[in-house]
C-alpha cells in the first residue's frame, strides 16, 4: 500500500470517527432480510482484566466464513496494529515495525480483547442476528431474548455478553458489555454497515513476505509499545 493511499485512509478514518462521535441521534439500522453475511464499521472498546487492558477506537470488517480485519488506531487516527483473519489463521501485524505473528483466530481476539471469539461470532454479536437452532442456542451459546425477540444476552464457557443498548430499528446492538472471570469490558459501535461490497484485498497477506515473523508473545510487547 502506498503512502498516499495510507494518508487518504487515515483522513477518512478520522473523519468517520469524528462524525460518529458528534452525531446527535444514532441512525436507524435494520439487518437485511436476506441475512447478514458481513459487517463493517467503527467502534470503541474499553477492557480491563488479567488478560488485557485495552482502551481505544478501531475499525472492523467481518465476512462469512471466518474472514475478518480489525485495525486499531492511536488518538491521531494512525494505525498502531491490525489483525487479519483468513479462516484457520489470524495474523497480528505491526506495520511500524514490519513484523507479524500468527495464532488461531479465537486466540488472537482473546489477545486483543481478553476473551476468545471467532470472527463469525463477532459478526453475529455486532449484527444482532443469530442462526436459529434447537434449544435456543447457537454455536454453544445460551442466548437470552427480550419481549421483542432481540438477543440481549449470551453465555458460553464462562464468557457473558449483555446488550446495554440498541440502535433504533431492528435489534442491532450499539453497546455490548462483556465479562468473564478476571476480565470485563464494554464495546460501543460508532458506525455500522451491513453486507458491504467485497474487498478481498482487506484479507490479503501477500505483503507479509516483506515482513519479519516474530513469536506472538514478543510481538504483543512491540504492539503495546508502538506509538
Amino acid at each position: 500500500m502506498t503512502e498516499p493511499r495510507t494518508s487518504v485512509r487515515r483522513a477518512a478514518v478520522i473523519a468517520a470517527l469524528l462524525l460518529a462521535s458528534c452525531a446527535g441521534r444514532p441512525p436507524v439500522l435494520v439487518p437485511p432480510a436476506s441475512g447478514v453475511e458481513a459487517v463493517a464499521g467503527y467502534a470503541s472498546a474499553s477492557v480491563r482484566g488479567e488478560a488485557a487492558d485495552v482502551k481505544g477506537k478501531f475499525a472492523f470488517l467481518f465476512r462469512r466464513p471466518g474472514l475478518g480485519r480489525v485495525e486499531v488506531f492511536d488518538p491521531l487516527g494512525r494505525t498502531v496494529y491490525y489483525i487479519v483473519f483468513t479462516g484457520e489463521t489470524a495474523f497480528l501485524v505491526v506495520p511500524g515495525r514490519k513484523a507479524y505473528a500468527e495464532d488461531r483466530p479465537a486466540a488472537m481476539i482473546a489477545r486483543f480483547l481478553g476473551f476468545a471469539l471467532g470472527p463469525d461470532e463477532a459478526l453475529e454479536i455486532l449484527g444482532g442476528q443469530w442462526p436459529e437452532e434447537s434449544g435456543g442456542a447457537s454455536g454453544g451459546w445460551a442466548l437470552g431474548r427480550d419481549a421483542q425477540g432481540r438477543v440481549v444476552r449470551g453465555e458460553r464457557d464462562g464468557l457473558v455478553f449483555e446488550v446495554a443498548g440498541f440502535f433504533p430499528g431492528g435489534g442491532v446492538p450499539r453497546t455490548v458489555a462483556f465479562s468473564r472471570p478476571g476480565t470485563s469490558g464494554r464495546l460501543r459501535v460508532l458506525s455500522l454497515e451491513f453486507n458491504p461490497a467485497p474487498r478481498p484485498e482487506a484479507f490479503g497477506t501477500a505483503f507479509l513476505k516483506t515482513f519479519v515473523r516474530r513469536p506472538v508473545e514478543e510481538l504483543e510487547e512491540i504492539r503495546d509499545d508502538a506509538p
